[in-house]
């Protein structure tokens, strides 16, 4: 199949576009996002899938949104030595229309159903569907490896180029082995059907002889544990009995001692009674000797502070006075600082408003200049503006009066030239059509002894009234040079009228003015670009004549833009007309400034500015020195006066904990004298001892019982009879559950169900043994049969796995190699000596393999019938430019043998296929 033409109407994006593909060699149609290029390959699969009454949503989705039209899509196309040309229109007034031209040259032509019907039957005998759609890569689709093990045409190429052709004899027998193998085991290997029924019987067999076996086992353990239940219950219930004996001698004997508990926990409350007592009068004692301490101590303190106040008073006064006296001095350098600063001031105006007047004179200059080069740019842009030629069209009017020339050459070399000269006074009348006197007129009479050349390129009549008629014809080919004439001039005018001149050599004179005023322009805007890097001088001019102030004087005139000398063209306008100049302009109409200053001016302020500034420096000097004198003696000042009244504060803190340390004494020895404080002590310590002598009498009477060990005894006891009686109970509990399965088993009859499970077992084991042979040699048999048609199959892939690498070594060099599987498609790649699966290789190196297998493909089958053309839609989007130059050498060659067509918005990518046909998609 080889597609030739394509015209898409009212589709989608599209209203009316026809494309013209060549039959051979590759072709590359460049056009931006969302101008079509996708929809020709989409209108190709609809053309052929569709009906024109579909009511499908793909039809109803490549209708222009908000237009009530019809989509219609025509292919011409080459199908199995047929030319098609198919016409169908969806929705609006359908219809369908399909001539075919047969080899032979007879023409068929059909219409609506029939029509749909005889395409489809025509694509689908002549088109493999597997082989179409894996060279027609849609958008997002390239990195896809192609699969084509079911593509009839390049089944077809393999199986003659490798000399292996299938024998159709051999497939019954492959048929039959692999039905009886897929009745025992599935295409992975696991049993299946009867053999795997058989399997699942056996194994529910021994699982139920195992049950069987289990439960005879358990009723034997539970026969031995109801005999060493009853021998445990037997024990404990011994040692449980003799243990209560024990629990009821602890409880007498507790109560026998509880008595002497008593007697000592009483002894115990006086003993802390009297302790309590004892630690009271020793807290007194202790407390009478710190007052008596106290007041001693501050007694002593309170005389030595008020001696250090009285001296920390006297010197922060004279602190005082030294800090007034330096407050005095720095007043009179901070004065002297503001007359020195004022003066700086002053001098520093006077410079600034003198380096204004500078910078004003400086930017006066540089606006001029400015406004120059603006005029200069305007001018030169209105002249570009005017000039209607360009190179292209000097170029089609050279071509055009080229033309001209020829033609009329060709037609003075191949009319007749006649030449006519009146001799005596008979008139002598000219007429005829297509006659050609060069740049003159052609006469309808001659003037005595007048005389005229011609070129007849149709008749031409020389007559003498009542004498003589003369007719000249020209041959056969004269209409035809006379057209080619009359077509170069047209043309010729044509290019004149749109370039508005008269001749080529205007319009040569008009594109070097152009070219000229273009310099200019480019020349005027460096130079405003330099004379603006700073910003436009004219509102630092307004700036600046504000702040000086200037109102009156002379007035600064504009500067009036440069003349350009006028150089024109016949018929056209003057190259640099009067410019007018910018109404945003700065206004120089208002301004008046003095005379540009003396320089000199400026110096002597600059000096007067470094003086006054070294004064006022000195002054800062003396400033800073009074400042720190000033701050050291008012630092020194405040550290005085805050002793002074730290120590005042800690004389009178002083003071106030005397008069408390007295205070508290007083009352303490209100309540207890100083004498009767140690007797009170020592009577509270003499009871002590007393009743810990007692509490030591009787303790010795709780130990000789043992009256503390009995409680404890007695409940460990308790806790053990509990513990026994409830092992007592569990062994009971688990006695009779036992001897309750042991009576459910007898019912059951488990040695019964026992023999008969081994026999079903046994049974079952022999049915499968006999399936599991026959299982087995089907396997075998399927194997040796799979094992080899494998090695014929690597022999049937190997020229496609050949052209896959022949081509591939042209891009990654003579290391490259692929292997296939068992469809034909790419699953390894070897490079460099590093084999990978194609899942780990990189997205460009994916792609790259991607499109060298369907070239491959392409190449195999495109001398075949069922050949197809090679799609590749936004293809090589992952691939660097040194892989871009190999791949596009590549498709190149591809073209050679086939049709291949890319589809792209990105030109770049395929620069480097050579021989290739452009297509430019305009939106």
């Amino acid at each position: 199949m080889r597609l030739h033409r394509l015209t898409l109407r009212n589709f989608r994006g599209v209203k009316d576009r026809t494309v013209d593909l060549p039959g051979i060699g590759t072709t590359v149609i460049v056009g931006d996002n969302e101008v079509g290029k996708s929809s020709l390959v989409e209108a190709f699969a609809l053309v052929f899938d569709f009906p024109d009454d579909s009511k499908s949503t793909r039809i109803r989705d490549i209708q222009p949104v908000g237009q009530d039209v019809a989509p219609e899509v025509t292919v011409e196309l080459t199908l199995g030595g047929r030319e098609l040309t198919y016409t169908k229109r969806w929705l609006k007034n359908r219809s369908t229309e399909l001539s075919v031209v047969e080899p032979d040259g007879r023409r068929q032509t059909f219409t609506g159903r029939e029509a749909h019907n005889e395409a489809e039957r025509l694509f689908a005998e002549n088109v493999d569907p597997v082989l179409w759609q894996t060279l027609m890569v849609g958008q997002g689709q390239s990195l896809v490896l192609p699969t084509p093990a079911d593509a009839e045409p390049l089944i077809t190429a393999v199986t003659a180029e490798s000399g292996t052709p299938v024998d159709g004899a051999s497939m019954p027998l492959v048929t039959a082995v692999e039905h009886e193998y897929l009745r025992y085991w599935t295409r992975g290997g696991r049993p299946t059907g009867d053999f795997a029924k058989s399997a699942q019987h056996v194994a529910a067999a021994e699982l139920a002889a195992e049950q069987a076996l289990k439960a005879m086992d358990e009723v034997l353990a539970d026969i031995r544990r109801a005999e060493r239940l009853a021998l445990d219950l037997a024990d404990l219930s011994g040692r449980l009995d003799t243990h209560l004996v024990s629990v009821e001698e602890l409880r007498e004997k507790k109560k026998a001692t509880d008595e002497i508990l008593l007697r000592r926990d009483s002894i115990r409350s006086r003993a802390e009674t009297a302790r309590a007592r004892l630690e009271n009068h020793t807290r007194t004692r202790l407390e009478r000797e710190r007052l008596l301490a106290d007041v001693e101590r501050f007694t002593k303190a309170d005389a030595e502070l008020a001696e250090r106040w009285k001296h920390a008073d006297q010197t922060a006064r004279k602190a005082a006075e030294t800090v007034h006296a330096a407050e005095a001095a720095l007043a009179e350098v901070v004065e002297l600082k503001d007359e020195r600063r004022g003066e700086v001031q002053d001098v520093e105006r006077l410079v600034s408003s003198l380096m204004d007047r500078a910078e004003l004179d400086r930017l006066l200059g540089q606006q001029a200049e400015l406004v120059d080069v603006r005029a200069r740019i305007a001018a030169a842009g209105a002249v570009l503006d005017a000039i209607s030629v360009d190179d292209a069209l000097v170029n089609a009017l050279e071509d055009a009066r080229a033309k001209v020339v020829e033609a009329r050459a060709a037609l003075a070399a191949g009319v007749p030239e006649v030449s006519v000269r009146r001799l005596g006074g008979e008139a002598v009348e000219l007429s005829g059509t297509g006659l050609d006197a060069g740049t003159a007129k052609v006469p309808s009479s001659l003037d005595e002894d007048g005389v005229v050349e011609l070129l007849v390129s149709g008749e031409l009549v020389v007559g003498v009234p009542g004498a003589v008629e003369v007719r000249v014809r020209a041959g056969g080919e004269a209409a035809t040079l006379r057209a080619a004439v009359d077509e170069a001039v047209r043309r010729e005018k044509d290019l004149l009228k749109k370039a508005r001149v008269k001749d080529l050599a205007a319009a040569r004179e008009l594109l070097r003015k152009g070219d000229l005023a273009s310099a200019e322009l480019q020349e005027a805007r460096r130079t405003e670009r330099s004379l603006t890097s700073g910003g436009d001088p004219a509102e630092r001019i307004a700036l600046l004549t504000s702040r000086l102030g200037f109102v009156e004087g002379e007035p600064v005139e504009e500067p009036a833009p440069k003349q350009v000398a006028d150089v024109s063209v016949p018929g056209q306008m003057s190259l640099f007309e009067q410019f007018e100049p910018d109404e945003n302009a700065f206004d120089f109409e208002d301004l008046e400034i003095p005379e540009p200053m003396d320089v000199g001016e400026l110096a002597v302020a600059q000096r007067r500015l470094e003086n006054a500034r070294s004064g006022l420096a000195e002054a800062e000097s003396l400033l800073a020195d009074a400042e720190y004198a000033a701050a050291q003696a008012r630092k020194a000042a405040d550290e005085d006066r805050s002793e002074a009244q730290q120590a005042r504060a800690r004389a009178e803190l002083a003071g106030e904990r005397l008069a408390a340390a007295l205070e508290s004494l007083e009352a303490a020895r209100g309540l207890l004298a100083d004498d009767d404080v140690e007797g009170a002590e020592v009577e509270a310590t003499s009871e002590v001892e007393a009743v810990l002598e007692e509490l030591t009498a009787v303790q010795e009477q709780v130990d000789a019982a043992g009256a503390d060990r009995v409680a404890g005894e007695l409940a460990d006891a308790l806790a053990v009879a509990t513990r026994l009686q409830g092992e007592r109970d569990v062994l009971r509990d688990s006695l009779r559950t036992t001897e309750g399965r042991l009576e459910q088993s007898g019912r059951d009859g488990l040695a019964s169900r026992r023999d008969m499970a081994e026999l079903d077992l046994a049974a079952l084991r022999t049915e499968h043994e006999s399936l599991k042979r026959r299982a087995d040699a089907a396997r075998r048999v399927y194997e040796t049969l799979g094992r080899h048609r494998a090695e014929a199959q690597t022999k049937y892939s190997e020229p496609l796995q050949t052209r896959i690498e022949a081509l591939g070594r042209s891009v990654y060099g003579p290391s490259f190699r692929v292997w296939l599987d068992d469809d034909l498609a790419v699953a390894e790649r070897e490079l460099d000596g590093a084999r990978l699966r194609v899942e780990a290789l990189s997205t460009g190196a994916q792609e790259q393999l991607a499109i060298i297998t369907r070239l491959a493909i392409s190449h195999l089958v495109s001398t075949g019938e069922g050949s197809v053309p090679i799609i590749f839609d936004d293809a090589l989007g992952w691939s660097d430019k040194a892989r871009l130059r190999d791949m596009g050498a590549l498709l190149g060659r591809a073209g050679d043998h086939g049709q291949v067509i890319i589809l792209t918005c990105m030109p770049d990518r395929y620069e480097y296929v050579p021989r290739a046909t452009y297509i430019k998609l305009e939106s």
